[in-house]
C-alpha cells in the first residue's frame, strides 16, 4: 500500500518537472515572443490632441472679436479689435456687422482646426502602423458648438485597428471648457444696447453680474470693449463704431 503511494507520488513530481521543463524550453526557445492581446484606445491617444487645437482656436477667436482674423479693425495700444458694430457716418447707431456671431465663430472655429484635427489622425495611425498594427478609416465628420461653459466638439470618424483580431472606433465626441459662450452672449447685448441706443451700460450690468468686468475705452470715435470672465481671467474684445460726432463739433 505504502508502495503504491510512494510511486503515485514520484509520478506527481515528475509530471510537475516535465511541465515545468517544457515551459522553460518554450520562452527559451523564443516562445516568449508569442502575441499578447494588446489594447488600444484611438479615443485617448486622439482626444487630447483635439482638444489642444479646439483651445488655441477659442484664444484665437476670443482675442479677435470672434474670427479667424479681424475682417474689419481698428488698432489701439498695439492689437487689433474687430468691428461688431459699425456705422461710418456720424451721429447714426451702428449696423450689428455679425448678427449670427455664435454660429460664425463655431464656423471659424472648424475651419481654423480641420487641418490640426486631421493630423491628429495622421499621428495616431503611424504610431499605431509603427507597433504593427494596421489602421484603415474613413472620412471625418466634425462640427463644434459653444453651449453654456463648454465648447462641444462632434467628431465621427470610422476607424478599424487591427493586429491579430480587429478593433471598431468611432466615435471621438470630446469637450473643451469655456466661458466664450457666456462672453459672447453679453457682446451680443452690448451690440444690441449699441445699434438702438449708442450706448451701453456696462457699470450697471457689472452690479447685476459681478462674475464678469465690462471695460470700455473711447479711443477715434470707437468704443473698445473687453469682456472678461472673473473667474478663468478669459477676455473677448472687439469694437463698437456708433453715433460718432463730426469731428470740430
Amino acid at each position: 500500500m505504502n508502495n503504491n503511494k510512494g510511486q503515485v507520488t514520484l509520478f506527481i513530481i515528475i509530471a510537475i518537472m516535465l511541465v515545468i521543463g517544457i515551459v522553460g524550453l518554450f520562452f527559451l526557445m523564443g516562445g516568449a515572443d508569442i502575441d499578447v492581446p494588446t489594447g488600444v484606445n484611438p479615443r485617448e491617444d486622439v482626444d487630447k490632441c483635439v482638444r489642444n487645437a479646439v483651445e488655441d482656436s477659442v484664444e484665437k477667436m476670443l482675442a479677435n472679436g470672434g474670427q479667424i482674423a479681424p475682417s474689419q479693425a481698428i488698432g489701439y495700444d498695439g492689437e487689433e479689435y474687430n468691428y461688431l458694430c459699425y456705422q461710418g457716418d456720424y451721429y447714426s447707431g451702428c449696423y450689428n456687422l455679425h448678427p449670427m456671431l455664435e454660429f460664425m465663430i463655431e464656423n471659424e472655429t472648424r475651419v481654423d482646426t480641420q487641418d490640426a484635427i486631421s493630423t491628429c489622425f495622421d499621428v495616431m495611425r503611424e504610431d499605431y502602423e509603427a507597433q504593427g498594427f494596421t489602421v484603415g478609416g474613413n472620412a471625418t465628420s466634425y462640427s463644434v458648438n459653444l453651449l453654456p461653459g463648454k465648447v462641444e466638439i462632434s467628431l465621427k470618424k470610422d476607424i478599424v485597428v487591427t493586429k491579430e483580431s480587429t478593433q471598431s472606433f468611432s466615435d471621438f465626441d470630446t469637450e473643451v471648457l469655456s466661458p466664450i459662450y457666456e462672453l459672447v452672449g453679453i457682446a451680443r447685448e452690448i451690440v444690441n444696447s449699441e445699434s438702438q441706443f449708442c450706448n451701453f451700460e456696462y457699470n450697471g450690468y457689472m452690479l447685476l453680474y459681478p462674475k464678469y468686468e465690462i471695460r470700455r475705452i473711447d479711443y477715434s470715435d470707437s468704443k473698445i470693449y473687453k469682456v472678461i470672465d472673473r473667474r478663468t481671467g478669459a477676455e473677448f474684445k472687439f469694437a463698437v463704431r456708433s453715433c460718432a460726432f463730426a469731428p470740430g463739433i
